[in-house]
This record gives C-alpha cells, sequence and structure tokens, in this order.
C-alpha cells in the first residue's frame, strides 16, 4: 500500500469517524440453520420437487395443532441463503435445525446422509412442514430458542411469530434483516436470539410481558435493518412502552395471549337474562289483571240490568 492511501486513509478516520463506523456496522453474520435446497418436498399440483423449486404461494404438506393433523400448507416464505456458500446437512437439515419428534422439538443433530448444499430459509401456515421422508420440521433453530421444546411450548411460540409476521411480512426471516452493532449493548445480533426466545414464550405462556416487550425494542432499534425497522415502527408506534398499563400499539398486543370467554359464564348470563325477563312479562301480566278488575269495579252495574227497566219493557 502506497504512504499517500495510507495518508488519506488516516485522514479519513480522522474526519469521518461516523462514517466509517456506520459501514463497519452493516455486516451481516448469517446462520447456516436452514434446509438443505435440494430436500425433497411434496407440493400439491407439482408432485414430489425439491425446496428450491419451491415458491411463495406453492402448497405442500405439513402439520396443524395439538394433534398434529396433516394438512395441505401454503408456503409463506422461501428464500436461499445469500452467497453460494455450501453447508453440510444431515439428511436435508443443518445440525441445529429444530424438527419434530414423537415428544419434542429439537436440533436434528448431526445423524443421517451428510451432503454438501446450498441452504434454504422456509415457512408455511401450517405449525410445521414435513418433508418427503416425512419428517416434520420447524422454521426455527437452536440459534433462537437453544433448548429442546414440548410440542405445546413450541405451538405457543410458532402462534405468537405467526401472528407478528401476518402482521409485519416475513422479514423476520431474512438473512439481510438485521447487522451486528458494535455501539449497542449486545454488539452480535445472534446474541439476542436466546433472550427473545425466553421472554416470547413467557409471554406467550404466561403473558408476562414487558421484558419481551423491551428486548424485541432494542432487537430492532440496535440490530433491524432500516427499511424494516420502518415497518416495524409504523406497525406497532407503542414499541417498547409500558404494556401493562396499555398493550395497544405494541407487539405484545399481538404475542400475548387473550383471555378467553368462558362458555359456562355465558350460559350463566343466559339464563339470568331470560329469568328476568319471564319476571318481566308477568309482572306485566299480573298489573294487567289487577288494571282491568278495577276499571270493572268502577263502572258499575249496567242500568238495564235493574228489575225495573226490565219490567217497563215487558209492559212496552
Amino acid at each position: 500500500m502506497s504512504l499517500s492511501l495510507m495518508i488519506l486513509m488516516l485522514i479519513a478516520v480522522i474526519i469521518f469517524p461516523r462514517g466509517i463506523q456506520t459501514i463497519a456496522l452493516n455486516i451481516n453474520i448469517y446462520g447456516d440453520d436452514c434446509v438443505s435446497g435440494g430436500m425433497q418436498v411434496e407440493e400439491l399440483t407439482k408432485g414430489t420437487i425439491a425446496v428450491f423449486q419451491l415458491s411463495n404461494g406453492d402448497i405442500i404438506r405439513g402439520i396443524r395443532g395439538a394433534d398434529r393433523v396433516h394438512s395441505w400448507c401454503r408456503v409463506e416464505a422461501v428464500y436461499p441463503r445469500k452467497g453460494n456458500d455450501m453447508f453440510t446437512t444431515y439428511d436435508g437439515f443443518t445440525a441445529d435445525h429444530m424438527v419434530i419428534d414423537a415428544h419434542t422439538v429439537r436440533a436434528y443433530g448431526k445423524k443421517g446422509k451428510a451432503t454438501k448444499s446450498r441452504l434454504y430459509m422456509l415457512a408455511t401456515d401450517c405449525d410445521a412442514a414435513v418433508n418427503a421422508a416425512g419428517q416434520a420440521f420447524t422454521p426455527i433453530s437452536t440459534a433462537f430458542c437453544p433448548h429442546e421444546l414440548s410440542w405445546s411450548e413450541y405451538l405457543r411460540l410458532i402462534a405468537a411469530i405467526r401472528r407478528v409476521t401476518s402482521r409485519t411480512g416475513y422479514f423476520w426471516y431474512f438473512s439481510d434483516a438485521f447487522f451486528n452493532n458494535e455501539t449497542a449493548r449486545v454488539p452480535e445480533w445472534k446474541n439476542m436470539l436466546h433472550d427473545m426466545c425466553t421472554e416470547l414464550l413467557r409471554c406467550a405462556r404466561e403473558g408476562q410481558c414487558q421484558k419481551f416487550e423491551k428486548v424485541v425494542n432494542e432487537f430492532v432499534n440496535e440490530h433491524m435493518n432500516p427499511k424494516y425497522r420502518a415497518i416495524v415502527d409504523h406497525m406497532f408506534p407503542n414499541i417498547g412502552g409500558d404494556v401493562e398499563k396499555s398493550e395497544t400499539g405494541t407487539i405484545t398486543e399481538l404475542v400475548r395471549p387473550q383471555e378467553k370467554s368462558n362458555p359456562l359464564l355465558f350460559v350463566a348470563v343466559g339464563s339470568a337474562i331470560a329469568i328476568v325477563l319471564i319476571i318481566v312479562a308477568a309482572a306485566f301480566l299480573v298489573r294487567r289483571a289487577r288494571v282491568t278488575g278495577k276499571a270493572k269495579i268502577t263502572r258499575g252495574p249496567d242500568p238495564s240490568d235493574h228489575p225495573q227497566a226490565k219490567a217497563q219493557d215487558v209492559e212496552t
């Protein structure tokens, strides 16, 4: 490197320290927590195809609900990881990608057939997708939730995630949506994900959401690409607010479980209303009968019924 170039670079650093820093901040560290583009899935009209052949709107197999009912699922997001790097997958999954077995949602691990392939992100409107081999899998990995989940825990988690993505779009899954920030409290964005998973679960399961709201607000403001942060700010104008005072405009509004109506309460209220209506109707009839009886008493006997009047009629 020439001496003149070194001097120019030194001057730039002195005069434009913020500009140099901004360039350094916009460097993403992409995870390899996806599925192989070559993994086979069954599409409703195209038959068995590879993941890389899917498009948004395609219909593939998956499962829904507590009973894991098999269903056709709409592909909401499918895209390749940026770059042309090849990663090791096992039966089509990276080692830390979360799949569903008989009892838990867990990382697939380093087992099965190992191959090098390009990675893809795949998310559907079902709780989990199912590949052609019959393995159910999620759109998340241990990079987000570091521990095994029960199926019921996972259902709460993925339902909350879908409510958010339905409002904002699926950019939360995009590899270019986040960046590292050396000036942030937590410089690497991936190091915030475990806390986000933990607090999201606590919010969705227990309704304790203030810490979740705070963590997400920090993550969005310090690590989200500005074009996506603008969407979040628009959709959640009060993100980071006190959710115990008001949920309106916060992300907690979508994540916290809403109180379910008690059917027994509806039956009780309905019965009470019916009883009140019967009492009102009975009171009305009794009052009407009393008013009618008083009217007859005050009117007196008909003069034409008097014996003398009848006698006069006979004489005539």
